[in-house]
């Protein structure tokens, strides 16, 4: 299933990323702050790339690895029709970071390739304790005496690549072909699967590999009735963590799993579980780790085997290892629970990863949701649930909505920053179907009121709506962040009529913030200013410089800011970069720019 079923593709390299951080403070978004702190890479223009990232493994229908043409080829991002770009939610929700524009481009060693459009993934299963620190797990102990949030950051994509079927060649790999057969096919376009998990991220200006990080991931087939943007599997869970723990005592990370009926094979997934002995390094030493399963009624832990865990086997294959069952061990999965332990006890208890007993597994498809602040607006997303690996039916799952705060768990608003303002409340209502036959929920998502502004240059407000089992007792929101991929983030935009007749002051107020918190931008265009806003909101025509032939809103061909206002907000080349404008000022400003092209009215600064 997804990335975890076979043929499969793995490669390891390194990826690049310049994100400002300039508006990760909500300070900044108020007019009296004219100078914000430049916080992390200011400069950066949020671009995400693949580099050096070879193919480095395949894993046929059978199983075994094969010998093939793809072996030593490479994965790479084309940057067509521009460089991919990595996007925050919102200024209190870093935690759902978004890659918008990925082509993804597959070459084998013989020089033939495929290339594919990846749709928007989202981080998912973040952790800050990937890292063994140098002093203590304590939060005040020099930032865990390592090198860096970023650098201690680990976390994985996952999402589907959507091939042009006609574009797609009769290849020299064995592999590649066996995919497009074994692969979903839909309008026309075939379907992989793809997972990546980065890590060991350099964020300081001084180091060599300054915005570089390491990458492994997994190419597999997409089959009808799966979802697309979580492994819809069996999950174990990581031993509890607590910065109490001894500096020495490794951190863990839940990690998928699935048992394939068809190979009678155990396919575990460990490239974002375990702790790394460095940043970007090898795993921690754990001795021995061994895999059993166990029953109610079979307490005593049956053996399935060892896991290869080694810095060769995150390189080769991503951590995604397999063990061979036998029909015995296939009959006890079934009702029982699997668990990883290590055979090291001066680290802590052995039992690092153990799936919960009857654990229901499900989790929200698309997780990060923008929406326009007009009362009847909506927006949907599935939730996905299964058991032991099988689409759970007819299930009914709930929601809560939180409106953010600055003490909300799992927000990124400073404490000291109040969050939400008071008239947001109540402004979003949410409900879910019981699950399909598919195992797949409905959730839909409805403004009831305009929610208002957070600060004059901070359109909307924020609100978490968490999917959770009603008949399961859960932890207190207000306490404990619910788990990742349970929680949906959810931006309502201020409601704004649209002015079909708006003056330069009404522009250059939208404008400005982007000035002030996107240094990068200004560099290139100053949008506040009358002046270079006429100039590049006139020329140059779409046909002779972007090859687009269809107009845009109003009927608009020209112009470097309306074209670049007016893609797709999939598209990389979508401004603003953050994606924060409200529909309604997007159109208002489209009007400007309309009425300054047809010369209606005459504007001074």
């Amino acid at each position: 299933m997804s990335y975890l079923d076979v043929p499969r593709i793995h490669f390891a390299g390194q990826f690049f990323t310049d994100p400002s951080t300039v508006n990760n403070d909500p300070q900044h978004y108020e007019p009296a702050c004219t100078t914000p702190s430049p916080w992390q890479d200011p400069n950066g223009q949020h671009r995400f790339q693949l580099r050096n990232c070879t193919i480095n493994s395949v894993v046929g229908p059978n199983g075994f690895v094969e010998d093939d043409t793809l072996v030593g080829g490479i994965v790479s991002t084309t940057d067509k029709p521009d460089i991919a770009r990595i996007v925050d939610l919102d200024v209190y929700q870093q935690g759902v970071s978004t890659l918008f524009g990925i082509q993804l481009q597959l070459t084998s060693n013989d020089g033939q390739s495929i290339t594919g459009n990846a749709d928007p993934a989202v981080v998912n299963g973040l952790w800050f304790q990937s890292v063994l620190p140098t002093r203590s797990w304590e939060s005040g102990d020099y930032g865990q005496g390592s090198y860096g949030g970023d650098m201690n950051a680990c976390g994985l994509f996952q999402t589907v690549i959507r091939f042009d079927a006609k574009s797609w060649p009769d290849t020299s790999s064995k592999i590649l072909r066996q995919l497009r057969a074994a692969t979903l096919t839909v309008n026309g376009q075939l379907l992989l699967s793809v997972k990546f998990v980065v890590d060991g991220y350099q964020n300081v200006p001084q180091d060599a590999n300054y915005r570089l990080g390491r990458i492994v991931g997994t190419i597999g087939p997409v089959k009808v009735g799966e979802p697309l943007y979580n492994p819809g599997q069996r999950w174990l869970r990581a031993r509890p963590f607590s910065p109490n723990d001894p500096w020495n005592s490794p951190s863990f990370n839940d990690a998928p799993f699935k048992v394939d009926m068809t190979r009678r094979t155990l396919v575990l997934d460990l490239a974002n579980s375990l702790c790394r002995q460095s940043a970007g390094g090898p795993p921690v030493d754990l001795g021995t780790v061994t895999v059993s399963v166990s029953t109610p009624l079979s307490p005593v832990a049956t053996t399935i085997g060892q896991v290869d865990y080694s810095a060769f086997a995150y390189d080769n294959n991503a951590h995604v290892t397999e063990l061979n069952l036998t029909d015995a061990q296939i009959r006890l999965l079934a009702k029982g629970t699997l668990s990883l332990t290590m055979s090291r006890t001066d680290i802590g208890p052995p039992a690092v990863l153990t799936e919960a007993a009857a654990d229901l597994v499900y989790a929200v498809e698309v997780r990060p949701v923008r929406l326009a602040g007009d009362p009847g607006t909506t927006a949907t997303t599935r939730v996905y649930a299964s058991r032991k690996g099988v689409p759970v039916v007819n299930k009914q799952l709930a929601v809560w909505i939180e409106s953010v705060h600055g003490t909300t768990p799992g927000a990124t608003v400073p404490p000291t920053n109040p969050g939400n303002t008071p008239q947001g409340d109540g402004a979003i209502k949410a409900v879910i179907t019981p699950t399909d036959s598919t195992g797949f929920a409905t959730l839909t998502i409805t403004v009831l009121k305009n929610p208002g502004q957070r600060t004059p240059e901070l359109d909307g407000q924020l609100y978490f709506v968490i999917v959770y089992d009603p008949a399961v007792p859960h932890s207190d929101w207000s306490k404990e962040a619910p788990q990742q991929d349970h929680l949906i983030s959810c931006l309502v935009w201020s409601q704004y009529a649209v002015n079909s007749t708006p003056q330069w002051p009404q522009i250059q107020a939208m404008m400005a913030p982007y000035m002030k918190l996107y240094p990068s931008m200004k560099a290139q265009v100053d949008l506040a200013d009358l002046h270079t806003f006429t100039i590049f909101s006139k020329n140059p025509p779409w046909d002779k410089v972007y090859n687009e032939t269809q107009p845009g809103p109003l009927g608009i061909k020209a112009g470097a800011i309306p074209f670049y206002l007016s893609r797709d907000y999939t598209d990389p080349r979508f401004m603003p970069i953050s994606r924060d404008l409200s529909p309604g000022k997007i159109m208002t400003v489209m009007h400007f720019i309309k009425n300054m092209q047809d010369e209606k009215i005459t504007h001074t600064a």
